[in-house]
């Protein structure tokens, strides 16, 4: 990056204006060189700067903090290939920032790197970026109102590491304007905790990643804890992987694809203390393909996260879908009200190889006129308080347990057999 430009700290009684004026010199000289402008250490107070397309902006070992005064955001950039921002605090201090902008604010940035930065007090997101790529990892976000990362049409980002809590809608967002349309973001090894639902609702907010129509998007390997809805929920999300995560304690179901998601994975994950464990659900409206495997759901229990959550939304269910699924090798250990479900339409669903433990009904599945195909076989259903496997309609249970004395074993389009009950 050839030499560093060092910036002089203003005296204590500078004003902001001063101090941005002087870095944002520094900035422009730096940038053509391809030079970084190392911050000194303490707290240096600015105003709004828009950063120029090339800048590198590095912290002191000491720490180095920009607080922002006046309107926001912090720091901003629009159309630029590179620009590199690396272990500097970003104090929002409460300023006011316009809806659906962030305290760092960049758009068209190609190549952008943020890391071992921190992002903290903004009063709406965090970070905002509109078709960017690049790589965001090893930074915190903490204590911002809308969402701690957001996203808009990305390039595709690495968003890795990171550590991201108290924020008052969502944590990570990668959304895309168009459902399907390619955004390739990796989504892993972060730390995602104390979400809440400031703005209200039924599920925009209040969620640890929240994916809307984004393509080829991976969330992997994160610890994602307390949020008031889900821990991941792609809405019309199109080949949406979600492996290895670690998850507890949600106000609704712990992961959904919905809504138009269209093959959806959630495999090898860990969901303790939810309302729910993972539902591909809204066939009706477009969502279909999906492969729910070796998923490990524990506890699920009564939650009231708003008033349409409840029995018809299959609450306490460990995992439900709808339509072109492959649920296998999953366990789901109670309590829970139903381990499996074959939901909506039940159209060529296969549930196989699983455990269900202590739960009230084992497997439900849908019943009526218009279903399709199911299979349940090779399943181990223990200590089912109430029956093991059972036909529904809607929420409701209708006939004898299948695998009891008295159980209907033929059913339309169903396909029952290798099942063990202890």
């Amino acid at each position: 990056m050839g030499g560093a430009l060092s910036v002089v700290a203003a005296p204590v009684a500078a004003r902001a204006a001063e101090a941005t004026a002087d870095l944002a010199a520094r900035l422009r000289e730096a940038a053509p060189l391809g030079r970084a402008v190392r911050l000194p250490p303490g707290v240096t107070t600015i105003r709004s700067l828009e950063l120029p397309a090339g800048a590198i902006l590095i912290g002191a070992r000491g720490g180095s903090t920009l607080r922002l005064v006046g309107p926001g955001p912090l720091l901003y950039c629009r159309d630029a290939d590179r620009l590199t921002l690396e272990a500097v605090s970003f104090d929002g201090g409460g300023a006011s920032l316009e809806e659906g902008r962030g305290l760092l604010d960049f758009s068209d940035v190609v190549r952008l790197s943020v890391s071992g930065c921190a992002i903290r007090n903004s009063s709406r997101h965090g970070v905002n970026l509109l078709r960017c790529g690049g790589i965001f990892k090893e930074n915190l976000i903490e204590r911002v109102r809308d969402a701690g990362y957001h996203s808009l049409d990305g390039l595709g980002v690495d968003i890795a590491g990171n550590k991201v809590r108290e924020c008052g809608d969502n944590g990570v967002m990668v959304w895309t304007t168009q459902a399907g349309s390619f955004e390739g973001s990796r989504i892993r090894d972060n730390a995602i905790a104390d979400i809440h639902n400031l703005s209200g609702g039924d599920g925009p907010y209040g969620n640890g990643v929240s994916i809307w129509g984004s393509g080829s998007v991976r969330v992997e390997n994160n610890r994602i804890d307390r949020c008031a809805y889900t821990a991941v929920r792609n809405n019309a999300g199109h080949d949406v992987v979600v492996v290895g995560n670690q998850c507890r304690s949600f106000g609704e179901k712990a992961m959904y694809a919905e809504f138009g998601a269209k093959r959806s994975e959630f495999r090898n994950n860990l969901i303790e203390d939810a309302g729910g464990g993972i539902a591909v659900a809204n066939a009706e409206k477009g969502t279909d393909v999906a492969v729910v495997s070796g998923n490990r759901i524990f506890g699920l229990k009564e939650t009231h996260p708003d008033r349409e959550f409840g029995p018809e939304m299959f609450w306490q269910v460990g995992i439900l879908a709808e339509k072109n699924c492959s649920i296998s090798g999953n366990l789901v250990r109670g309590p829970a009200w139903i381990g499996i479900v074959l939901g909506g339409y039940r159209e060529n669903i296969r549930v196989e190889d699983n455990e269900v433990v202590g739960a009230d009904y084992g497997v439900g599945f849908a019943t009526g006129r218009n279903v399709g195909t199911g299979m349940i076989v090779r399943n181990k259903i223990t200590a089912s308080r109430k029956a093991a496997i059972c036909a529904m309609a809607g929420p409701s249970f209708i006939g004898d347990d299948l695998l009891g004395p008295k159980g209907d074993k033929i059913w339309p389009g169903l396909i029952l057999r290798d099942n063990s009950v202890e």
